[in-house]
């Protein structure tokens, strides 16, 4: 990046940041007409295209930190309206292209050298493509704990021990035991019947028969 005068640089962020409403409503258009899809991503659009053109002039670690945060709160709103991984990678990849052009105009303009062109166009495609990798390692993270959260929930749920007097409690069994809920089922019952101070309890196996009409 020494190759290259400063105020190129700060040329080319200036470009992406006045046009970055305008990219990010063309994105907006193009994606209402192939993904049924009402979530609003321009504010996370924006902040993309702004992260873009300030890294142009940052060092790869202080790009690296913008560029996670993004991708940290990108992959969480994805997890958290259910919508797949590919619609973040589709915004990254689309405005790859689009900032790669204005870059080749601008070095175009500025007669920039082979060297100092690829050295520009070399950084920002290791930002893009770092971009990837946090979207990508935030949305398994997040979409897993997720999932497990879930599953604890139905464990919960499918350990429900009721008090029936002061001393004795009741377990209805329902469903097929296999076991890994066997074993949490144990350790569930005992913490419970401990914190309710129970003396006994009373194991209830529950089937259900099931009339089928034609």
């Amino acid at each position: 990046m020494q190759y290259i005068q400063q105020e190129e640089l700060h040329a080319i962020r200036e470009i992406v940041l006045q046009r970055k409403e305008e990219l990010a409503e063309n994105k907006r258009e193009d994606l209402a007409e192939s993904h049924n899809i009402y979530t609003e991503l321009t504010t996370f659009r924006i902040e993309l295209l702004t992260t873009y053109a300030d890294s142009l002039l940052m060092e790869k670690e202080a790009a690296n930190e913008v560029i996670q945060h993004w991708g940290n709160n990108m992959a969480n709103l994805l997890v958290n309206r259910g919508l797949p991984l590919n619609l973040a990678l589709e915004e990254i990849s689309y405005y790859r292209d689009v900032i790669g052009e204005i870059i080749k105009e601008e070095a175009k303009n500025n007669d920039f050298s082979l060297d100092a062109f690829y050295r520009v166009i070399s950084h920002f495609n290791t930002i893009v493509d770092n971009a990837i990798q946090f979207v990508n390692k935030s949305y398994v993270k997040d979409y897993t704990e997720k999932i497990n959260y879930a599953q604890y929930a139905i464990d919960e749920l499918s350990v429900p021990v009721v008090r029936m007097t002061e001393e004795i409690g009741i377990l209805p069994l329902v469903g097929d035991l296999d076991t890994k809920r066997a074993q949490y089922l144990m350790e569930s019952a005992l913490e419970k019947g401990s914190q309710y101070k129970l003396k006994y309890m009373n194991i209830e196996l529950c089937y259900f028969s099931y009339l089928s009409i034609y």
